[in-house]
C-alpha cells in the first residue's frame, strides 16, 4: 500500500485479482472509489511526490504499471527485468527504481519517457526484494534476499552502481528510510528481526528482536499532530520590463490547496520564475523540500532556505494558460502543503487593452 502525497488516497495491489483498489484516505469510513487492472500479480506500489502518478511492480508480467490518479486509468507498462517485487520514486519524481527479484538487477526507468534508462546489476546469485532512495535521491538502498544483505547504489555515478554492502539479518524483505536518511530499517523475514543501519557508516547500530516473520516496514511521518504549515507561490515572468504577479496561497493541514490569480503586463517569452515561501506559524520553515511541478510534469526541486524560500526557473516557450504547484512534503514535525498558480496572457493582455 501506499498513500498520497497530500494524505486524500491510500492505494492497495491485490495480488490475487491482478488489480489496485484505489481508497479514500481522508474520509470516516474510508471507501473504494476506483479499481484499475495493473497487471500480472501485482507487488509492491509508489506515488509520484507530485501524486500524479501511481507504479506498481507486477511480478509475473515482468513490467511497471503507469497509472494515471487523475483519471485512475492504466497509462502504459513498463517493461523492466524478471519478477519485479519492489518500487520506489526518486524525491524529483523523474526516475523509479525496480528491484528485479528474478535476475539480481535493478531497473531505473525514466519517468518522462516511461523507459527503462540503466540497469544495475548487484551480482550473481543475489534477490533484490526492496528498495528506498534517501532523502537528496543520491542513493538507493536495497535489501537482497538471497545474499542477507543490503546494497547500496549511488544514483549519480553514471551508471549508477553498488558501491557498499551491509551484511543484516537472515533473509531481507522490506526496507525504509528515515526522513532525515540517518538510518535505514531493514526486515530480517526468517531470524524474525529488524536491523537498524547508520547510513554514515554503513554499519548496523541495533538489532530489534521479537517479530514473527517481518515482511514489510514504512516510517511515519506524524500526520495526526504534526505542526500545520503555510506555503505560498508566486511566478514572475521573466521578460526584462517588470513581473507577472501570479500568485498562489496553500495550506498545511496535510492536505493543503491553493488557486492562482495574476496581475496584467505580463508579455515576452523568456521563461518563469516560481518563488515559494514556507512558513509554521508564520515564520520561516528553513530545509523544507519543495517539489515544483506543471500539470503532471515534475519542474525541479529545491530546499527552502533561512527565509523559508525555494525557486524554480522555468525556461523556453510558455503556454497561454498553464497552472503550477509547489508541494511540501512534509517531515516529522510539519504536516504537507500545497499552492497552485495559473497563468492566462491571453485574458491579461486583454485587461491591458481594455486600459488602454
Amino acid at each position: 500500500m501506499a498513500v498520497s502525497p497530500d494524505g486524500t488516497r491510500a492505494y492497495v495491489t491485490n495480488t490475487i485479482s491482478n488489480n489496485m483498489t484505489v481508497i479514500t484516505a481522508d474520509t470516516v469510513p474510508p471507501s473504494v472509489i476506483a479499481t484499475v487492472h495493473v497487471g500480472t500479480r501485482p507487488q509492491d506500489v509508489a506515488i509520484a511526490p507530485n501524486g500524479t502518478r501511481a507504479y506498481v511492480a507486477n511480478l509475473l508480467d515482468g513490467t511497471v504499471a503507469v497509472v494515471d490518479t487523475a483519471t485512475d486509468t492504466l497509462l502504459t507498462a513498463v517493461r523492466v527485468g524478471r519478477l519485479p517485487q519492489g518500487v520506489a520514486t526518486s524525491p524529483d519524481g523523474a526516475r523509479v527504481y525496480v528491484t528485479n527479484f528474478g535476475d539480481g538487477t535493478v531497473s531505473v526507468i525514466d519517468t518522462a519517457t516511461d523507459t527503462v534508462r540503466s540497469t544495475v546489476p548487484l551480482g550473481n546469485g543475489t534477490s533484490p526484494a526492496d528498495v528506498a532512495v534517501s532523502r537528496d535521491g543520491t542513493r538507493a538502498y536495497v535489501a537482497d534476499f538471497s545474499t542477507d544483505s543490503v546494497s547500496v547504489i549511488d544514483t549519480t555515478a553514471n551508471p549508477p552502481a553498488v558501491t557498499a554492502t551491509v551484511p543484516v539479518g537472515e533473509e531481507p524483505l522490506g526496507v525504509a528510510l528515515t526522513p532525515d536518511g540517518a538510518h535505514a530499517y531493514v526486515t530480517s523475514s526468517m531470524d524474525d528481526s529488524v536491523s537498524v543501519i547508520d547510513t554514515a557508516t554503513r554499519t548496523v547500530t541495533h538489532t530489534i528482536a521479537g517479530f514473527a516473520i517481518p515482511l514489510g516496514v514504512a516510517i511515519g511521518s506524524r500526520g495526526v499532530g504534526a505542526t500545520p504549515t503555510g506555503l505560498t507561490l508566486t511566478a514572475e515572468r521573466r521578460n526584462g520590463k517588470g513581473h507577472g504577479n501570479e500568485q498562489g496561497r496553500g495550506d498545511g493541514h496535510g492536505n493543503g490547496n491553493g488557486d492562482g490569480k495574476e496581475s496584467p503586463g505580463i508579455e515576452g517569452d523568456r521563461g518563469l520564475t516560481l518563488k515559494a515561501r514556507l512558513t509554521v506559524g508564520g515564520k520561516p520553515l528553513e530545509d523544507g523540500s519543495i517539489l515544483f511541478s506543471r500539470e503532471t510534469e515534475v519542474l525541479c526541486a529545491g530546499t527552502t532556505d533561512s527565509r523559508g524560500r525555494a525557486t524554480c526557473a522555468v525556461r523556453g516557450r510558455l503556454d497561454d494558460d498553464d497552472c503550477y504547484t509547489a508541494t511540501f512534503t512534509g517531515d516529522m514535525a510539519h504536516a504537507a502543503a500545497t499552492a497552485t498558480t495559473c497563468t492566462d496572457r491571453r485574458a491579461a493582455a486583454r485587461r491591458t487593452d481594455r486600459k488602454r
